[in-house]
């Protein structure tokens, strides 16, 4: 794991603690003012946690879609 991708998940652990803790503000106070920053941490989290793929590198050096020349030709 790179240093990016422990930055990047130890962000997304944060934000869903800060998720945890507005919930229980909102609950505490009885105040609906804590949903939309919650919701905003909520999707922050999802951002960074999600898991990237990496995709695989074609090595062959062949374009998946060539040109075949046909059309070009003047008619």
């Amino acid at each position: 794991m790179e240093f990016g991708d422990r930055i990047r998940r130890w962000t997304g652990w944060l934000c869903l603690g800060l998720v945890a803790t507005m919930a229980c503000l909102g609950y505490f106070f009885g105040n609906i003012r804590f949903a939309p920053l919650a919701a905003g941490f909520a999707i922050l989290a999802a951002v960074c946690l999600v898991e990237l793929e990496q995709e695989p590198t074609r090595t062959d050096g062949i374009h998946p879609r060539r040109d075949s020349g046909v059309s070009r030709a003047s008619g």
